[in-house]
């Protein structure tokens, strides 16, 4: 009986310490689950929260990102705005300028020195007599190129042989010429801009010693209002050259010589070459003369 009893004793409380062990895992699995769930919703809890931050971080960035394009539209209209007010329009006058840039750009001072002068064809080939444009023409352009050439009625043989004498002279000349007509000169019926002519001369003043001045005009058009103020020189070829000087230096842009044109022509270069202020001065009668050549160029 003692012995039963005994036994019975040790399986209650096998049964008792089994119970608390089962009691304990329960309390552990228990206590994990919560754990893990507790994890798991805090990792849910930050991510979600971690979606929103970067939901609105984006929505910031974006619209940000949005602002900045129209700022940039914004500015970009305003500046074509600016852009279109200041921009002026491209004309006649700005070509012209471009035209006369260029071909001063390009032309030394001897070219600029000769292009103020206006001389006979005779004179400048240091013949008697031209009724045609050959290689003495050429020749002589490509030494001395003039400004123009002023033709007299022995130069004229017949309206079709003037005509060609002179659309021959053009592509001689390194530069574009003034082809005028002596005052004097009656031989031509027709207009006389449809042999070639294309300046002619006006206002004649009363002769003083050795010059007198001039009105070239153009006959294309209206050039200018008041033409090229030209001096005609005559007198000994020992004083052309020096009153040529005073010509240019009293306000004529273009200087007519007649006879002795290359001895006024290589003492006016010598007198001029060295000095900046004179040489400035033949640019500035040159851009006068060049705008009339080439204004008629485009009135063509």
């Amino acid at each position: 009986m003692a012995k039963k009893k005994e036994t019975s004793q040790l399986s209650n409380r096998e049964r008792r310490r089994q119970r608390r062990v089962r009691n304990q895992i329960l309390s552990y699995v228990t206590l994990g689950v919560l754990v893990i769930c507790l994890a798991a919703g805090l990792f849910f809890t930050v991510r979600y929260v971690g979606g929103r931050i970067a939901d609105k971080r984006q929505e910031e960035e974006f619209a940000k990102a949005m602002a900045e394009m129209k700022q940039a539209e914004e500015e970009a209209e305003t500046q074509e705005a600016e852009t279109e007010e200041t921009v002026e329009e491209y004309t006649e006058d700005d070509l012209l300028d471009e035209m006369v840039d260029a071909s001063l750009a390009e032309m030394p001072l001897e070219d600029r020195v000769a292009g103020m002068f206006l001389t006979t064809p005779e004179a400048l080939t240091g013949t008697d007599l031209v009724t045609k444009a050959g290689e003495g023409t050429e020749s002589a352009l490509a030494q001395y190129p003039v400004g123009g050439l002023v033709y007299a009625a022995s130069n004229i043989q017949s309206e079709s042989q003037f005509g060609q004498m002179l659309t021959d002279t053009i592509p001689k000349s390194k530069y574009p010429l003034f082809f005028i007509l002596d005052d004097e000169t009656d031989a031509l019926t027709e207009d006389l801009s449809a042999y070639g002519i294309n300046m002619e001369f006006k206002d004649r003043s009363d002769d003083t010693a050795v010059f007198r001045t001039v009105t070239l005009s153009s006959l294309l058009g209206d050039a200018s209002e008041e033409g090229i103020a030209t001096a005609q020189i005559t007198g000994d070829e020992d004083a052309l050259a020096d009153a040529c000087m005073e010509a240019w230096e009293a306000g004529a842009d273009l200087l007519y010589v007649p006879q002795g044109f290359q001895s006024a022509y290589e003492g006016m270069l010598e007198k001029i070459q060295g000095n900046a202020e004179l040489e400035d001065k033949v640019r500035a009668s040159m851009e006068n003369i060049c705008r009339v050549k080439y204004r008629n160029r485009l009135e063509e």
